[in-house]
């Protein structure tokens, strides 16, 4: 078996074995020029007469090889100084020295690697044979298509992409991936063959010649065992099956098929994470997504969605349901046809736009009247929806709205009572003789009635209240700065929590606050 050694012995290493990845995506390594510290220190200038005589010096880069980098304890990822584009025996040498500075301890063992320059990048960034977080068996790929070779390293990049493959992908589902994926996992998979283990850490390069290169291999920082591949690869089946299963038509439910997002309507990732505990997401469930939250949109004048649960979960992840989200936006006067086509247009949308799935309601979805809204909605002209149609569209949105922001009787304010109700009942139960579960019981029962559900529609009036202010901002009738004034003024939870940090005891803000 081989061992991964310094950055420089492990290249070496992979440079005289390159041709036996010739079947593993093709991969190159760039000749090496290495020495030790003890080598510079001893006789610099036979090692600077050593650059000058290779063939590929026009252009080098620098980079260190210290026996503290790249072990499976601690990768130092970064630590080390590494200069780039050298030409020449005067930058050479000032290289040399930087990198030998930027060493931490007195070790001559540690080494210094010169390579050529790769150009023509079109492709770079870093795998892990391992995903580090979750453990997972994937190949996980960060990468650039900007054409720099340090953004990713360095964190500066603007166009990173990230992707996900299971070990265990069929031929058939790698199908239709980039081919420089393809190339890399084939490449990866022979690094873990070739080093006999699989937590890898990888830095590569693709040319505008198609070329794949390998800059860098170390041992990835991951103390604890990888998932059974097995029965992970049972999960992601159920869950593939689960999705395949939900890109069909559904009774009492508009839209040909459905996308899952975990920001999009009811945000389970900041409320309760991405990964909650079952208690969390059984909660969750019980008290907002399973039937509260569609009673609170049907209440309001939108589709009923009723006995819907609008977040699913994939072995424990939270998503949203977006298609039953976006049913939950369509004003309930509007003809089921015209719904359909709606709902449809929205789905389509944020399938093409995924970096809007927190901000949907916003950039996507028509779900209340403004006064901009009949410039905005004009967009639904490209996608086939006729004036007669927009028209509708746009009276059924200003009936909701003013059904709910009525000065007199909009419904927020049944729902205002309602909240000041669930101080009070709580207070009743918290002092009562009643046991715990009994307790327990009631005060859900409680959060349901008298929280969740009047929460959920002073959010909904509170929503279109920010709506119809941003679009007297568009419209010219207030400046940005009256905006801001105006949202600055306003007493929030999070304002009266600031203030009450400032004011109260420890003891009383945590008995406030503590469960946030």
């Amino acid at each position: 078996m081989n061992r991964l050694g310094t950055k420089a012995d492990t290249l070496e290493m992979l440079y005289r074995n390159q041709e036996r990845f010739s079947v593993w995506g093709g991969v190159k390594i760039l000749p090496q020029y290495t020495f030790t510290v003890a080598e510079w220190k001893e006789d610099f200038q036979k090692v600077e007469q050593a650059f000058l005589e290779l063939t590929w010096n026009d252009a080098v880069i620098v980079r260190s090889s210290s026996l503290a980098e790249d072990t499976s304890e601690n990768s130092q990822a970064g630590k080390y100084e590494s200069i780039a584009g050298v030409s020449g025996a005067e930058e050479f040498r000032a290289a040399v020295e930087a990198v030998i500075a930027s060493y931490d301890d007195a070790k001559e063992e540690n080494q210094v690697l010169v390579q050529p320059m790769l150009t023509g990048v079109c492709v770079c960034g870093v795998a892990f044979t391992l995903d580090p977080n979750t453990l997972g068996n994937y190949y996980v790929i960060n990468y650039d298509d900007s054409g720099s070779t340090s953004s990713i390293t360095s964190g500066e990049g603007s166009s990173n992409k990230l992707f996900y493959r299971f070990k265990e992908c069929s031929p058939k589902d790698a199908e239709g991936q980039p081919e420089v994926i393809n190339r890399l996992c084939l490449a990866l998979q022979g690094l873990e063959e070739f080093f006999g283990q699989d937590k890898l850490d990888v830095e590569f390069a693709v040319t505008d010649k198609d070329e794949l290169f390998i800059l860098q291999v170390r041992a990835l920082c991951v103390r604890q065992e990888s998932a059974d591949i097995k029965r992970q690869k049972r999960e992601l089946e159920r869950i593939r099956n689960k999705i395949e299963h939900a890109q069909t038509k559904k009774p009492f439910l508009c839209g040909d098929k459905t996308v899952y997002s975990v920001m999009t309507d009811w945000n389970p990732a900041e409320m309760i994470g991405i990964r909650p505990k079952p208690l969390a997401l059984s909660l969750y469930r019980e008290i907002i997504t399973d039937n509260v939250w569609a009673y609170q949109r049907d209440n309001y004048g939108y589709r009923s969605l009723r006995s819907f649960p609008l977040m699913a979960d994939f072995a424990g992840l939270p998503y949203i349901d977006v298609r039953v989200s976006f049913n939950s936006f369509v004003p309930a006067e509007l003809e089921e046809e015209l719904s359909e086509k709606l709902v449809n247009y929205y789905i389509d949308r944020l399938a093409e736009n995924p970096e809007k799935h927190d901000k949907a309601e916003f950039e996507i979805v028509f779900s209340c009247y403004t006064l901009d809204l009949p410039d905005r909605i004009q967009i639904l002209k490209e996608y086939g929806f006729s004036e007669e149609e927009i028209h509708k569209i746009i009276k059924a949105l200003r009936n909701v709205t003013n059904h709910i922001i009525d000065h007199q009787n909009g419904l927020w304010r049944k729902d205002y009572k309602k909240i000041k109700e669930l101080d009070r009942r709580y207070q009743e139960i918290a002092g009562s003789g009643l046991n715990h579960i009994e307790k327990v019981y009631w005060l859900l029962e409680d959060c349901k009635r008298y929280g969740t559900l009047p929460f959920a529609g002073l959010a909904r009036g509170a929503f279109i209240a920010v709506q119809l202010l941003k679009s007297l901002e568009s419209c010219g009738i207030i400046s940005a700065h009256d905006y801001e004034a105006f949202m600055r003024g306003i007493h929030t939870v999070s304002s009266g929590m600031n203030q009450d940090f400032l004011e109260l005891s420890k003891c009383s803000f945590l008995k406030k606050y503590g469960h946030l």
